[in-house]
């Protein structure tokens, strides 16, 4: 096995203890103790950070539900069917009335015959005459009062009838009472009623309700019978026609209750002192917090989840790595750099676990690797060191969104963040960004708005400026211990005054310039494709340090004499080979970040030097020539701004080398195609990542640098071409 993939086996073991450990040891697995409901507490209990008061938040939920008023919803059914009945009972009433005046009428009529059936001669009898005497001083007519006597029986069976229960005194009253008075009492007994049940009767108030009846009939100008009959009447329809809305009463009670803020342990807060009972309230607490321990098989099963978590996640985390970030697993430096971030974001996470959540710089991890590494692995860290962070504090929702967002936003923030007032703005929407997303997540989650949320938004604001202070400023640091390039590096790389850029002006000024035409192009080319246009013009600056060697032997710095000429093929191959390791000596020797290095041993990949090759086939035979000895030794380029700048340095070289009034748009383009299409035949390109579609966007880039350097010029007219002479003749 490798020595490489030894440390990377090692990092990746270390890497997972290390995690588990740091779980193991927060909030899920704390030391727990062996504690009974209503035991006696061994020692005192200290809560090691929020958390809520089941209990306590249920006794206030508990008073909201014992002392809410229900909500009441009129039937008005039950009215209309008092009002209804009361109708009913004095049409029975008129129906029994009418059947009296049947009665008294038939009766009436019987004794008008018995009278005139009187026997011839029986008239002048004394018999007939004390009968006759007895009949008219006791049976004149028939009164009401003598009907009602004689149909009792029929009178039972139409008050059995009545809707409304009577005694047989007031039913024979109503039966009595003249139409009028009836027909007010009616009225007045509707209305009534129509009154009493519109201001809505509930089963607790009935009873005052039928007292505002009785002081009605009393008010009225009526017979104090007729009063009584009345009320007795309306007072016997009375119900309640007010019944509990039970949905509006649920939805009133839940609104209340939700807000209800729970009740909070305090970090630092005692929970039970030694000594103390425990109650079932604080063994709910002390479990809540894990103190309470837990038998062998909850611990064992608890042990083996987190260790599969963890080997799931860390195996993602991995294989992302490993199929879009390949060239940090085969770098040592690059590796031991995620692995040290990694660390020592989880072990901050673990520490600084009593503060609000708030001020974990959790997205510290990702800025770091975006500037430091790749965007997109930031990005993804920070979502595992999030999950990590739930597990390590026992977090909730509130936290893994929190982070999930401003952990990737971050991230993309502070791509290509070199410039003082870039940084600057940048700390800004990143402290902006961590109060508007502590605002939305305490506003959606609790559903409230305190004034605590204030202060938190404020906490937010200030640890977001301070994650991106800390990223920034931080980066020296791990420019030296892990040789990583990073955007101010960059910049301080561009300064002409660079001892190795003056060399290079000095000694070889042709490659210079060379190198400032290249470096146009690789960032122009680098801005439209999306990849890092610093990291292109400064490797294009140092991508040819090494002719500083032997400048002389390289056509852009001779003048007329060509030593190649006098020399064989092969030499003149290996002093152009050489360019490439004097250039990473030098690279070295003046301190140059690794990614310099790469973009120097691969700007020509693993390409014949065609020229001196054709040159010693014309010589000797060809099957004698090794084209290995004519070829650089590569690698080729592993990254879009290495191919980029292989593509920019044969591009120049080739459209600087036409003849200059052959050089035209048309003809520039059709030979830089011509050379990309080659490069990408040869496979140089395989592993740069780079898609037709980049390829084609860096020949458009290409094109419009050409395009401005060589450009048609206007002619000078013949007689300003006379005077510039006769000026340039000191004439």
């Amino acid at each position: 096995m490798s020595r490489g993939r030894i440390v990377r086996v090692l990092l990746i073991i270390i890497s997972f203890v290390l995690t588990v450990s740091v779980i193991m040891s927060g909030e899920y697995f704390k030391r727990s103790e062996d504690i009974k409901v209503g035991a006696v507490s061994s020692k005192r209990f200290i809560a090691p950070r929020e958390t809520e008061n089941v209990f306590a938040t249920e006794r206030k939920k508990d008073e909201i539900r014992n002392s809410i008023e229900p909500l009441y919803k009129q039937d008005t059914k039950v009215g209309e069917q008092a009002v209804i009945k009361v109708e009913s009972l004095f049409d029975n009433i008129e129906e029994t009335r009418r059947f009296i005046e049947e009665q008294k009428k038939i009766q009436n009529e019987i004794l008008r015959k018995q009278e005139s059936a009187k026997p011839m001669g029986a008239e002048d009898s004394e018999e007939f005459e004390d009968m006759e005497k007895e009949v008219n001083q006791d049976i004149k007519e028939y009164s009401i009062e003598d009907i009602i006597e004689m149909t009792k029986h029929q009178l039972e069976e139409y008050k059995k009838q009545s809707p409304i229960s009577l005694s047989h005194e007031e039913f024979e009253f109503l039966i009595k009472m003249n139409s009028g008075d009836r027909n007010e009492l009616e009225n007045q007994c509707i209305s009534a009623v129509e009154t009493t049940f519109s201001m809505g009767i509930r089963e607790e108030t009935k009873t005052k309700n039928i007292l505002d009846v009785k002081e009605h009939f009393e008010n009225l100008n009526m017979e104090d019978n007729i009063k009584i009959v009345g009320y007795d009447i309306v007072a016997s329809v009375i119900r309640a026609n007010m019944i509990i809305d039970e949905d509006a009463t649920y939805k009133m009670l839940e609104e209340k209750l939700q807000k209800v803020e729970p009740v909070i342990i305090l970090n630092g807060q005692k929970i039970v002192d030694e000594g103390e009972i425990v109650t079932d309230e604080i063994y709910s607490i002390l479990n809540d917090l894990g103190f309470i321990k837990k038998d062998f098989k909850e611990s064992t099963i608890q042990y083996i989840g987190i260790v599969l978590l963890i080997v799931i996640l860390q195996s993602f985390v991995y294989a992302y790595i490993w199929f879009f970030n390949k060239s940090i697993v085969e770098s040592r430096k690059e590796m031991l750099l995620l692995f040290s971030i990694y660390s020592i974001s989880i072990i901050m996470i673990r520490f600084m676990s009593s503060l609000d959540f708030a001020w974990i710089p959790i997205p510290i991890a990702g800025m770091l690797l975006a500037i430091l590494l790749d965007v997109r692995l930031g990005i993804i860290l920070n979502g595992y060191i999030t999950i990590v962070g739930v597990l390590i504090n026992k977090e909730g929702l509130s936290f893994m969104i929190f982070f999930l967002i401003v952990g990737t936003i971050f991230s993309m923030l502070v791509m290509n963040t070199y410039k003082r007032n870039r940084i600057l703005w940048v700390g800004f929407i990143a402290g902006a960004l961590n109060a508007v997303t502590l605002l939305s997540i305490e506003m959606f989650l609790n559903n409230t708005y305190t004034p605590s949320i204030s202060y938190i938004c404020l906490y937010g604001f200030i640890s977001g400026v301070l994650a991106v202070i800390i990223t920034v400023g931080s980066l020296p640091f791990w420019e030296v211990a892990f040789d990583v390039v990073t955007p101010i590096k960059l910049l301080e790389l561009t300064n002409p005054d660079q001892p190795l850029l003056k060399r290079l002006l000095i000694e070889a000024p042709g490659t210079y310039h060379h190198s400032l035409v290249v470096a146009n192009l690789a960032e122009t080319a680098a801005a439209d494709i999306g990849a890092n246009p610093l990291l292109a013009k400064v490797g294009s600056y140092y991508h040819d340090i090494g002719k500083i060697i032997y400048p002389q032997y390289f056509k852009e710095n001779q003048a007329l004499d060509n030593p190649h000429d006098y020399m064989e093929s092969s030499v003149s191959a290996k002093i152009i080979q050489q360019h490439i390791t004097n250039g990473i000596k030098m690279a070295s020797e003046y301190k140059l970040p690794r990614a310099i290095k790469d973009m120097i041993t691969q700007h020509h990949g693993t390409t014949l030097i065609q020229y001196f090759y054709h040159k010693a086939i014309k010589i000797g035979p060809e099957e004698e020539i090794s084209k290995a000895d004519f070829s650089y030794e590569g690698p080729i380029p592993q990254s879009k701004e290495a191919a980029i700048i292989m593509l920019a340095d044969t591009a120049e070289a080739a459209v600087r080398s036409m003849e200059f009034q052959d050089k035209n748009k048309e003809k520039n383009e059709e030979l830089v195609r011509k050379l990309v299409k080659s490069k990408l035949d040869e496979g140089q390109l395989d592993d740069s990542n780079l898609t037709i579609k980049d390829l084609e966007m860096i020949i458009q880039a290409f094109m419009k640098v050409f395009n401005g350097m060589y450009h048609e010029r206007i002619k000078y007219p013949e007689k300003l071409k006379e005077k510039n002479s006769e000026h340039s003749n000191g004439k």
